[in-house]
């Protein structure tokens, strides 16, 4: 019985691990969208971008960065469409992976 019991709590241990992993990776992409969305949009101040940004996950998930990034994206003139931000998301998971 304590065998099972060590298996479980070595189970919910890996999965707090695993759930702290993928936070810290989406919170490092978003990040580097924020900064990459801030230099095309002109916005200096990256620091209060990022919480918008980090904002947006929180009310929405990935959608909701996407739509938080293409929107600022449109009204500053810059033509990008949902698949090249979407496409640049992606690229800035696979950066954050790296650098975990």
């Amino acid at each position: 019985m304590v065998d099972l019991r060590d298996r479980e709590k070595g189970m919910e241990d890996q999965y707090f691990r695993d759930a702290e992993r993928v936070l810290k990776l989406k919170s490092r992409c978003d990040k580097l969208l924020a900064k990459w969305v801030a230099g095309l949009i002109d916005r200096d101040d990256f620091v209060a971008y990022a919480d918008e940004i980090t904002d947006a996950r929180f009310k929405g998930g990935d959608p909701g960065v996407l739509s938080k990034a293409l929107s600022d994206l449109q009204a500053a003139g810059r033509n990008l469409s949902e698949q090249d931000v979407a496409t640049k998301m992606r690229e800035f998971m696979f950066e954050a992976t790296e650098q975990l």
